[in-house]
């Protein structure tokens, strides 16, 4: 039976293991929110209290953090109905069942948004195509079923140029900029390199480096996102090495960066244990390596955290790859090292 949302806040609130001052502060905001009594949140509680019991330690995150911004995104209501409506009617499309239905209706109900759903599942005219929805209704996206049928509703773009700043540039005289069928929105930039920009207004954060390779870290972060989205359009599992149950949900992903570690944190669902923000650290000098796994947490745990990192790895060695395919330059590269918020390279 899939949660409510109040058992949902207490999963995220937990989900480090504790629960803290400021968490128990921000599960009173939430029962307000949701608008249910003392005896109602009792019963929740006690029912969930007795299921995380037999659990382990279930994440080496932060609690309050995920359950603030989970909070932040409820109060955007303007973006919520819709979404929920165009969400209603997506799921029509890769099939809704009778339980699903009630679930999903059921979690709605509980944020006030379950005759935005209703309508986008039973006047599906209404409501928009899907593209995508706010993070705060990533749990209705599971209940949905829609987590993997998302890479598919994405809207493609015909070919074009933009004229914003540079986030990918491989300075060499054989390079030429093409579309990305691969990622339509890093646009080809009309100018005399070879460089790629976003189609929005992104702004960089500093000054790009000069190296013959240079990609921003927000190129590589969609490029892992894609990744796992790749995976699932072919049909295969979620990431190797994961325990059984586990999805992982991309629109998630975070990516930063220290010195020369780069740190990678996703949204895990993992069935009835929850939804979870595992991280996991690779070391950017020479070949990338993982950081290992902190000591004393529970051998599942390693599992989870040693394929994010290995995904954080394949997006650092397939994705330059890809660049290089894309801009026609047959040359090598050497290993990436970190500068600031940009990946560089130098050529062979």
């Amino acid at each position: 039976m899939a949660p409510t949302p109040f058992e949902h806040g207490l999963a995220l609130a937990w989900s480090d293991g504790a629960l803290s001052r400021d968490g128990a502060i921000m599960l009173e905001n939430l029962q307000e929110q949701l608008g249910i009594t003392d005896s109602e949140r009792a019963e929740q509680e006690q029912s969930w209290m007795v299921e995380i019991s037999k659990t382990e330690r279930r994440s080496f995150g932060d609690g309050d953090q995920i359950l603030r911004e989970w909070l932040e995104g409820l109060n955007d209501r303007d973006s919520l109905a819709p979404a929920a409506r165009s969400m209603g009617r997506a799921a029509l499309d890769v099939g809704l069942s009778k339980k699903g239905w009630k679930e999903a209706f059921q979690f709605a109900s509980g944020l006030g948004l379950g005759e935005e759903l209703a309508a986008g599942v039973w006047l599906e005219k209404d409501a928009e195509p899907l593209n995508g929805w706010p993070p705060a209704l990533d749990p209705l996206a599971i209940i949905l079923g829609l987590v993997i049928s998302v890479p598919s509703i994405a809207v493609q773009k015909d070919t074009e140029f933009t004229s914003g700043p540079a986030f990918v540039s491989i300075d060499h005289p054989d390079a030429n900029p093409a579309f990305l069928s691969w990622m339509p929105n890093l646009l080809p930039i009309d100018s005399e390199g070879c460089e790629w920009g976003w189609d929005n207004d992104t702004e960089i954060e500093s000054d790009m480096p000069s190296n013959p390779m240079v990609y921003s870290q927000t190129v590589l972060l969609a490029w892992v996102r894609r990744l796992v989205a790749m995976r699932r359009d072919r049909g295969e599992g979620e990431l190797s090495g994961l325990p059984e149950n586990c999805r992982l949900m991309p629109s998630s992903t975070e990516l930063k960066s220290e010195g020369n570690v780069m740190t990678l944190s996703m949204i895990v669902d993992l069935g009835d244990g929850g939804l979870v923000r595992p991280w996991a650290s690779v070391k950017v000098e020479g070949e990338p390596s993982i950081v290992p796994a902190p000591e004393g947490i529970s051998e599942n745990w390693v599992m989870i955290h040693d394929a994010l990192a290995g995904l954080l790895i394949t997006g650092l060695e397939t994705l330059p790859r890809q660049l290089l395919l894309a801009s026609g330059c047959q040359v090598s590269i050497q290993a990436p090292r970190l500068d600031g918020q940009w990946v560089v390279h130098n050529i062979d």
